[in-house]
């Protein structure tokens, strides 16, 4: 790729034409890209008279180099723009790290059908509702789901298998299908009921109810009435958290804001006449125009809804005029995304969720801003300590295992706007109980070159004292990754709480024991008892996992990933030990003489 290269004196000499520009700092390294409709007249504004944020100057302040790449239009600019953020991950361009995949609730094909909590959507499996962002709202769903329609959730192995009713059927959360107690075309009534609430179609379902109570209260039939009485207060209650969307269309909000603390950007999903999901993104060092960075963050979000099939007709993005929503449409259309992007509300519905979601974004960025009322404080006593200026994240590292099985190392990220969980990871190392090694391997692991686009932080907290400490700055020494500062916390005698030591690693003064006040001893203990449960957390999740497959683990040519099919398939070994040849030659991967060989393994 060939680049113009310029000094900052020389930003008056640039062109007056489409294009991106890079900013270096004094490492060479890419810190920020953006584009320009006029690159001479877009970077003449970060090194104007006029004065900038505070944040703006930390960037400016870096700048070393200018790199320019012309463009023919400014489309072409954001399209290379978007290519080149996800090559370089700039530290202050707004890069979207959370690769997860949304919940689905899916009704599977099965003649009983299923409900079931899904992050991957195959389309000839079922039908799909979603994707929901809150995981809370997603269960409740379901249990909601459960108590209305009474749907079955076991898999289809162990609703095969079944000679009396589950536990969730004696308690009359299921129809129990599996022994008969409810015929086909019955099921199918309740199904399509559970269908039209999840489309958005809950006036049908409810006259259905209050037509039925009504009947049988007509007949006498008072308990039956009673029955459809509440089954009425709970589609009632099922509903009551939504909202209206616009009529026949889906619709997406986006709102953005540049606060002290950082881009915040709230999406907002209307699907089927219903608020479907709300979801804040926060990019604490993300800088620049808000424009830019709005720009930069739909190309992303959407490009990875394209892979997940949830897509709008419209997005309304509010509040930001200098954005043309005609440019973004044209943009992602070659991408496969065809959205129609656009700035002003329309009509009187889409003037009510523009208010309800600057509503709801002020109420995020005054939560964010509580947040960091409470850690930047002691960010900054903390800084002072290290004889530093500004800090923008502490790290900390636990290390958990189970008797040297299964040893997990978990790192947490916090920032002054609290915990960052985008950024918290697990590492699984083949260390054993010996606390050393696994410090070196995660160390390793963590801040090798080209492992991750997190960006380094300003303190790793090590839950440990002088030995873990010295072994961590030794392992560092060997590697090429940017420097930062070790803090340990040293459990006192008796694990008596508040009574912690703290040593720090410094070239002047070697290891030294450091006095804090209680502002930061507060957030350091924070911190500290975040990572300890992540990382049990993920230390447990991962023995299971073990537990689980050990017994396949003995069966000759079945290998980790088949074994996974298996249990996702039916759930357990309870499942799989009752499944027949056949059914077990259902799964994935799972030929005929491997389904045989398991059997008999299994009923040998």
């Amino acid at each position: 790729m060939d680049l113009t290269k310029y000094s900052i004196d020389d930003v008056k000499s640039l062109p007056n034409t489409p294009g991106i520009y890079f900013y270096h700092d004094l490492d060479g390294v890419v810190i920020y890209i953006g584009k320009a409709k006029r690159l001479k007249a877009r970077v003449s504004q970060y090194f104007q008279n006029k004065p900038l944020t505070r944040r703006l100057r930390n960037l400016v302040s870096q700048i070393v180099v200018i790199k320019i790449m012309l463009t023919e239009t400014e489309s072409d600019a954001l399209v290379l723009e978007n290519r080149m953020i996800k090559k370089h991950k700039p530290k202050y361009n707004v890069l979207l790290k959370d690769d997860k995949t949304y919940p689905y609730i899916c009704l599977s094909a099965h003649p009983f059908p299923r409900v079931v909590i899904t992050r991957q959507r195959k389309s000839k499996q079922g039908q799909y509702f979603g994707p929901y962002t809150n995981g809370y709202h997603v269960r409740r769903m379901v249990e909601m789901l459960q108590k209305l329609f009474r749907l079955r959730t076991c898999t289809d192995s162990y609703f095969a298998n079944r000679s009396r009713p589950c536990l969730l059927g004696q308690i009359d959360r299921c129809s129990a299908p599996c022994v008969r107690r409810i015929d086909k075309a019955d099921y199918a009534r309740t199904v399509k009921q559970a269908v039209a609430l999840l489309s958005g179609d809950a006036q049908s379902v409810m006259t259905d109810f209050v037509e039925h109570m009504h009947k049988h209260s007509d007949a006498a039939e008072y308990e039956k009435a009673a029955e459809y009485r509440d089954l009425i207060r709970l589609t009632q209650s099922f509903l009551q958290d939504s909202l209206p969307a616009a009529r026949s269309q889906s619709l997406d909000v986006v709102c953005g804001v540049l606060a002290a603390n950082g881009l915040i950007i709230q999406v907002t999903l209307y699907r089927n006449s219903a608020v479907e999901s709300r979801k804040d993104y926060h990019f604490p060092e993300a800088l620049g125009f808000i424009d830019d960075l709005i720009t930069q963050f739909m190309l992303q979000f959407y490009q990875h809804q394209r892979h997940h099939g949830d897509l709008p007709e419209t997005v309304l993005i509010c509040g930001h005029e200098q954005l043309v929503a005609e440019d973004i449409t044209s943009v992602l259309e070659p991408l496969g995304v065809k959205i129609r992007c656009k700035l002003k509300p329309t009509t009187a519905d889409e003037r009510q969720y523009l208010t309800a979601a600057q509503i709801n974004l002020e109420c995020a960025v005054t939560r964010y801003a509580e947040q960091a009322r409470y850690y930047s404080p002691a960010f900054q006593q903390l800084a002072s300590a290290f004889q530093d200026s500004d800090w923008q994240y502490i790290d900390c590292v636990d290390i958990s295992h189970l008797q040297g099985k299964h040893t997990t190392a978990a790192c947490v990220r916090f920032s002054v706007s609290g915990a960052e969980k985008s950024s918290f990871r697990s590492y699984n190392l083949d260390t054993g109980n010996d606390d050393y090694a696994s410090m070196r391997a995660f160390i390793q692991k963590r801040f090798k070159a080209k492992s991750s686009s997190l960006v380094a932080p300003n303190c790793l907290l090590i839950d440990g004292g002088r030995g873990q400490i010295s072994t961590i700055y030794r392992e560092l020494q060997t590697m090429d990754c940017p420097d930062f500062h070790l803090l340990a916390i040293c459990k006192a005698p008796g694990r008596r709480s508040g009574q912690e030591r703290y040593y720090a690693l410094t070239l002047e003064h070697g290891i030294q024991q450091l006095q804090f006040s209680d502002v930061v001893l507060r957030m350091l203990e924070n911190i500290r008892d975040h990572a300890h449960r992540f990382a049990i957390t993920k230390q447990r999740q991962k023995h299971r996992k073990a537990s689980l497959s050990t017994t396949l683990d003995q069966i000759d040519g079945l290998g980790p990933k088949r074994i996974k099919n298996l249990l996702h398939y039916f759930g357990g070994m309870a499942a799989i030990k009752k499944a027949t040849i056949k059914q077990l030659h259902q799964v994935p991967g799972i030929s005929y003489d491997m389904a045989k060989r398991i059997y008999e393994f299994l009923h040998a």
